[in-house]
């Protein structure tokens, strides 16, 4: 049995004041999607909205976190990729999920973990060539050790000409 008083809760009740006219629109979507409740329409609206500004990096890290919690590789893509507003194909082996997005990016992640990215083509090809995370992230290149100007505001009041 788990402590509720140190589980993070999962909800957190907030209100907004909108205008009269985004409230229509959100009882028309309601109506037109036979949704019981209000706010379970504005929630949806809200989700949808947020993941249509996802990129393949965000959508990488929640299958990792995913992955990370749960190994099965079809619950991962039931759960995190099959309602998903920019995911157009998935595809599951015994050993991998590929998904496609709207944008021609794809990703992929392996059984063991290993992930990458790639593209996808019109006739829903998909093609990896990246590992993932990036192996030279920014952060990784300016601690990589290569030489580059030492930082100095007076370095040009040094030089006698």
């Amino acid at each position: 049995m788990s402590d509720t008083s140190t589980d993070k809760p999962t909800t957190e009740r907030r209100v907004y004041v909108l205008p009269l006219d985004l409230l229509e629109r959100i009882r028309s979507y309601q109506s037109d999607n036979n949704i019981s409740s209000e706010v379970e329409a504005a929630r949806r609206l809200l989700s949808e909205a947020l993941q249509a500004r996802d990129t393949i990096n965000d959508l990488m890290k929640q299958v990792r976190a995913y992955h990370r919690q749960e190994r099965d590789l079809r619950a991962l893509a039931r759960d995190v990729l099959s309602g998903h507003i920019l995911v157009i194909q998935i595809k599951i082996d015994d050993n991998k999920v590929e998904f496609g997005l709207r944008n021609g990016e794809a990703g992929m992640i392996r059984r063991d973990g290993k992930m990458e990215t790639g593209t996808i083509n019109e006739d829903g090809t998909m093609w990896f060539n990246n590992s993932w995370p990036p192996l030279h992230s920014e952060k990784s290149v300016k601690n990589s050790g290569r030489w580059d100007s030492p930082p100095s505001d007076d370095l040009d009041d040094a030089i006698p000409f």
